[in-house]
């Protein structure tokens, strides 16, 4: 629901409808979430599937105003059963008369190429469409809520000559939301949304780089300066690393040798946060993570 004016239709059980149902509870979502319950048999011999492009239409018919886009979640069971969403919204779309995309919640995929989330991101950008690109507009792509107001990025992003920066947290209609055909690239900030920018750079033929989160100031300052070298521009990002560099020393100072550790639902790369750490004094004796290959790189100097 990320998408301004969308609103979603969840096929699902009613052990998977049950989360979704308290969300829906959350002021604003009221008319925002809506339900295709399935039965037993549904869940044996998909008879579900016949049922939501009628089910989209009376979506789109109680609501006063016409949604942007109508988003048909699948969950486990369909993942299962192999549905083919994609032709299943085609004929909800017809029928409609307003764009229907899918989206999956596929549990079962969590350990996966493409989680969930992987593919929420994906289909959050699916419905943009070819338009005349701004070589002064760039795209942040990889969260849900905005960068905090003072964030650098913005500010180095402005000494590069960029005008506008598009975030979808930050559109505030569905118009806003289409402007982001325009950018000239995109700026992945969570691999999660990789797999989104691919998808925009094939459609598209929007070219996309990724800035990896990192805590160690050196490793962001190197980063900083490669990427300014690669569309062309300077960074003075001075500023920023020494302000950065005194919290470091501020907190080191007043917490000498302090334990820390690590889990992975912090905002960070939890190995590389550890490893960050450590080189400014710390001591992390336990890190809580699921290890990709990417990680191994801090693991060594961990080790070492």
């Amino acid at each position: 629901l990320a998408v301004p004016g969308s609103v979603m239709l969840l096929v699902a059980p009613g052990c998977c409808g049950r989360n979704t149902k308290l969300v829906s509870e959350i002021p604003g979502y009221e008319d925002r979430f809506f339900f295709l319950l399935m039965d037993e048999s549904d869940i044996v011999n998909g008879d579900h599937v016949g049922r939501v492009p009628e089910a989209v239409k009376e979506v789109v018919e109680y609501l006063e105003e016409k949604p942007s886009v109508v988003m048909v979640c699948g969950t486990c069971v369909d993942a299962l059963l192999g549905t083919d969403w994609d032709t299943v919204c085609r004929k909800a779309e017809a029928l409609s008369g307003v764009p229907v995309r899918p989206c999956y919640m596929y549990a079962l995929t969590r350990e996966g190429r493409k989680p969930p989330m992987v593919l929420v991101r994906k289909a959050i950008y699916s419905l943009l469409e070819p338009a005349k690109r701004d070589p002064r507009t760039v795209n942040l792509l990889g969260y849900f809520a905005p960068l905090d107001d003072g964030s650098e990025l913005y500010a180095l992003l402005r000494q590069a000559g960029v005008r506008r920066i598009n975030e979808i947290s930050r559109c505030e209609d569905y118009d806003s939301y289409m402007g982001m055909s325009k950018a000239n690239f995109n700026i992945v900030l969570n691999h999660e949304a990789r797999t989104a920018a691919a998808d925009m750079s094939s459609r598209l033929g929007m070219p996309y780089v990724e800035l990896t989160r990192l805590y160690q100031t050196d490793k962001i300052a190197n980063q900083y300066r490669a990427f300014a070298e690669g569309i062309g521009a300077e960074f003075d990002d001075r500023e920023y690393r020494e302000a950065a560099e005194a919290a470091v020393r501020g907190f080191t100072e007043k917490h000498p040798g302090a334990r820390i550790a690590v889990g992975e639902m912090s905002n960070a790369n939890a190995f590389e946060l550890a490893l960050a750490l450590t080189r400014y004094g710390l001591k992390v004796p336990e890190i809580y993570s699921s290890i990709s290959k990417e990680d191994f790189v801090y693991i060594r100097r961990l080790a070492e």
